[in-house]
């Protein structure tokens, strides 16, 4: 991940804010699901980093709805459909170390309309929706798959299209 996790969180919490479908997908809490591969020594560092930086946000609230997180752990054999719709998940941040994994959660995101994110550029170009890099200034840049954003039922206002870097 180019961009440390403290400085991704915020930005992305602030990007969901330009949805103009969060109230229709969202009404009682934002769920972010940290998905990572419990076997990939990236996947658990990014995991950690995430949920670390996620943790002082979980008093605070986006568009009056409070925060929260989970760990879900990509393992093959268990439902991750059924749990993300159990614990009624609205975004899937996908740690580093998924990318095998990606067809499967892009299924899923698409299916129960769960916005995906990451801080992995390269996840982006493969179907994630939005995602965090660094421009030539080294300054964070915005990504975002609008195919996939729309698929997975987010619809971003035109200024924050202005902002970001839109990825075909």
């Amino acid at each position: 991940m180019p961009v440390p996790a403290d400085v991704q969180i915020p930005l992305l919490l602030k990007i969901l804010t330009f949805d103009r479908n969060f109230e229709i997908k969202i009404n009682t809490a934002l769920t972010i699901g940290i998905v990572y591969d419990p076997q990939n020594p990236a996947s658990l560092q990014g995991k950690d980093a995430i949920a670390q930086s996620l943790a002082p946000f979980t008093t605070k609230t986006i568009k009056k709805l409070p925060i929260a997180y989970t760990l879900l752990e990509f393992t093959p054999g268990k439902s991750l459909a059924e749990i993300a719709r159990t614990k009624h998940i609205n975004v899937f941040y996908i740690v580093p170390g998924n990318v095998e994994h990606l067809p499967a959660l892009l299924e899923i995101s698409w299916a129960q309309q769960i916005l995906t994110v990451t801080g992995v550029p390269a996840y982006v170009d493969k179907g994630v929706a939005v995602g965090i890099s660094l421009n030539r200034e080294n300054k964070p840049l915005i990504l975002i798959n609008l195919a996939s954003s729309k698929s997975a039922g987010s619809a971003f206002d035109a200024n924050l299209l202005k902002l970001a870097t839109i990825v075909e």
